[in-house]
């Protein structure tokens, strides 16, 4: 038990000494295949990787005059003097051994600012085997590499004693599809993940077309010149990523509130629109991985449901109600992936028909001088004006349009005039408005007579 307590004391003493740093110290590491790699570095230890322990060395310098050099393997509490040359403020030890933390006190008191860890990376090479693709993950939710890593771990030991490993880095590298907003396409792209560790751990993308798919590493190996090669010659995707849009092709005119006529190339989601309104809607999906289409229209009962089995289709809604449209992209490959996410809400609005009963044709310059409806969402207009006689003095088609007050190029007398309207409303239904219309001169002297 005495032991026990005084060797924590001494543990305790050299960790509460390892944070005085001595000025101007520093610490060079040399030897190997190649130039040692620095592969942690957490004060106080750092943990550098060599290839082969052939002429590998330790200097330190610093301003003090003389050095003493230690090692542990287990906890630094358990250490063992190294001897090394000296030289000025330079000492060098030699004929190192990995596994081992070597650090220097400097005069005669303990100053020791880190540690230097040793680990022979040539001693604990990559070794995977029988590389493939997880076929226990849903193709459709991710996408990881399954195998056996027999790859001996890469450890060192804290200060305290702690085992830890330095973590190895490897590269995925597969092809895949990038949706390209701007062109509304996908673009073909090379893919790479870097991964601690390539076995059990799920890819960031999951691809979306057949690809070969390349493990590298670790990236030590790649620095040292050992990196290894492992592939998966042919990779089946499965999963579905499908984009849509819907433009209006035409839609009908009102001239109550705002209007949208002609080809107007908008979205009609989430709009209220005039009929008779047609509109394109069309999908692009990662093919030939994606071969199912599917577009759904839910009419306003919300039973009756059309499907298109098209990449595209076109259709013109007449009647009123809220209308949704959805799509629906599969595979027929392993795991019949879908995307269904695509679902655009649009609302024909409800037929107006207002009629006015009077206008000024003569005297009022571009107020209220020709007879005209206030309408939305008519699918088809006739329209009469007629005298007290039952004689007809205009017909149109056009509920845009309407009457100057004119017959045979001339105004007629100020009175009451008697109109016939037949339309068609977007629910289908025939109607008919008839009244009177009540023509007034504001300004008699302004009529042509003859």
């Amino acid at each position: 038990m005495q032991e026990f307590k005084n060797r924590k004391i001494v543990w305790v003493l050299l960790v509460l000494l390892l944070f005085i740093p001595s000025a101007y110290s520093q610490y060079t590491v040399e030897g190997g295949k190649k130039e040692p790699y620095l592969a942690v570095d957490k004060k106080p230890i750092k943990v550098y990787l060599v290839y082969g322990m052939d002429g590998v060395s330790i200097s330190y310098t610093s301003s003090e005059s003389s050095h003493q050099w230690y090692r542990y393997k287990t906890e630094v509490a358990i250490h063992e003097k190294v001897p090394s040359t000296q030289q000025g403020s330079t000492s060098t030890i030699t004929n190192l051994e990995e596994g081992y933390g070597y650090g220097v006190v400097e005069g005669d008191h303990y100053t020791v600012a880190e540690y230097i860890w040793i680990i022979d990376y040539s001693k604990y090479p990559v070794n995977i085997q029988n590389l493939h693709v997880n076929p226990d993950v849903d193709p459709c939710m991710g996408f990881q590499l399954a195998g056996t890593d027999l790859t001996p771990a890469l450890s060192y030991r804290t200060l305290a004693g702690v085992q830890t490993e330095v973590e190895r880095k490897y590269e995925v590298s597969y092809n895949t599809l990038l949706w390209n907003e701007q062109s509304e396409v996908f673009i073909s792209i090379s893919e790479t993940d870097t991964l601690t560790n390539p076995i059990g751990t799920s890819l960031d993308e999951i691809p979306l077309q057949d690809t070969d798919i390349d493990l590298t590493g670790d990236l030590y190996a790649r620095y040292f010149g050992v990196e290894k090669e492992y592939s998966i010659d042919y990779f089946e995707a499965s999963k579905v990523e499908a984009h849509a849009k819907a433009i209006i092709l035409s839609t009908g005119t009102g001239n109550i509130g705002e209007t949208t006529t002609g080809s107007s190339d908008e979205s009609p989601c989430d709009r209220e629109l005039y009929a008779p309104t047609e509109i394109r809607f069309s999908a692009v999906a990662n093919t030939p991985v994606a071969s199912v289409f599917k577009w759904k229209l839910v009419p306003p009962n919300g039973r009756d449901t059309l499907t298109f089995m098209l990449e595209e289709f076109e259709y013109t809604f007449n009647q009123t109600g809220d209308y949704k449209v959805l799509l629906e992209v599969s595979s027929s490959r392993p795991g019949k992936c879908v995307d269904d996410e695509y679902s655009c809400s649009f609302k024909i609005t409800e037929t107006i028909m207002k009629v006015p009963n009077a206008f000024t044709p003569v005297g009022s310059p571009g107020i209220n001088d020709v007879f005209k409806v206030a309408y939305q969402s008519v699918v088809s207009f006739k329209g009469w004006i007629f005298n007290r006689w039952g004689s007809e003095l205009f017909h149109w088609n056009d509920p845009s349009q309407g009457w100057d007050g004119k017959y045979r190029g001339k105004y007629v007398p100020a009175g009451p005039y008697f109109y016939v309207i037949e339309y068609t409303g977007t629910d289908g239904k025939k109607r008919k408005k008839s009244g009177d219309v009540n023509v007034i001169h504001l300004k008699e002297d302004e009529i042509i007579t003859e």
